[in-house]
């Protein structure tokens, strides 16, 4: 049996992809962090079964939602410009591991419970809400 030869040419192009790869999600994290998020602009967006739940403005006071559904229970808080799964009774409790969320594009989701939770700018429009998929020229 023959084994495969590392060049040197392949050594050096795995080390550049890898510093490529590194420095691209280093600047992703950067810009995401310096980006200033105005909570008051916020809302969550709560799905059950695929269905709209409830959408929840995040720059308003603390607030405890109960979610009680024929797929199981869930209590959500909305706190400090974000909110958190703190109940869930699922088998794993997985989504009560995914902790605080208060940026766009966050997501809570609970599974077995059919629970999905997402944060959003208020003045967006989702493609359902808007009927239009595109624009052609």
């Amino acid at each position: 049996m023959r084994l495969l030869k590392i060049k040197r040419g392949d050594v050096l192009l795995i080390v550049i992809l890898v510093l490529l790869g590194s420095a691209w999600l280093l600047l992703r994290q950067v810009l995401e962090s310096r980006e200033s998020v105005d909570p008051a602009t916020l809302r969550a967006e709560i799905k059950v079964d695929g269905d709209s739940y409830r959408s929840v403005p995040l720059g308003g006071g603390e607030e405890t939602i109960e979610i009680h559904t024929e797929y199981g229970n869930n209590t959500l808080k909305v706190f400090n410009g974000g909110i958190q799964m703190i109940y869930a009774d699922c088998p794993k409790k997985i989504s009560m591991q995914m902790g605080f969320i208060s940026r766009p594009g966050e997501t809570i989701i609970c599974v077995p419970n059919r629970v999905y939770v997402e944060i959003v700018r208020s003045g967006s429009l989702d493609r359902d809400e808007t009927g239009v998929d595109a624009y052609i020229r």
